[in-house]
């Protein structure tokens, strides 16, 4: 597989889809046919993560490529309306500026007001980084977010 790097334009879409530790993403993305089975059973299981339209077909439509996480995205189009969307790991931050796992605890410890500067001092990146990563939580869509138990939202 030789991915070809795909400027994202406006309108493009992305869905964050669960991968287990076990599957190695790496491998998934590179095969087609595997990909694919993997992607159907998801859409079967969680249906709400994606766009109703899904259901009428689908094919593959490229890859995205982050250099910063060394990370290869699969795209597809919707048969229906030919909508494009990026299937982002949930392992990935959105905007794909860092993986979860290294982000977590910068994050958190910003919760408590530790400055941006002593989490670069600390953790590594710079304090723009941190502030970035803190920034990019805001920017999913409310109206677009996933809402899994309705009952757990605040009134």
């Amino acid at each position: 597989m030789t991915p070809r790097r795909q400027r994202m334009t406006a309108g493009d879409k992305t869905i964050c889809i669960p991968v287990p530790e076990e599957i190695d993403y790496l491998h998934l993305v590179s095969d087609r046919k595997a990909f694919r089975r993997y992607l159907d059973r998801v859409i079967t299981e969680h249906p709400e993560l994606f766009p109703a339209e899904i259901t009428q077909g689908y094919c593959f439509h490229g890859f995205v490529t982050s250099g910063k996480l060394n990370l290869v995205t699969r795209r597809i189009r919707l048969k229906s309306n030919r909508e494009a969307y990026q299937l982002r790991p949930d392992s990935v931050m959105p905007y794909m500026i860092g993986r979860t796992d290294e982000v977590e605890k910068g994050l958190y410890l910003r919760r408590y007001g530790v400055p941006y500067e002593g989490l670069a001092h600390v953790l590594g990146h710079s304090a723009k980084y941190w502030y970035r990563a803190t920034q990019a939580l805001g920017r999913p869509s409310i109206v677009g977010t996933t809402v899994k138990t309705a009952a757990a939202l605040p009134p």
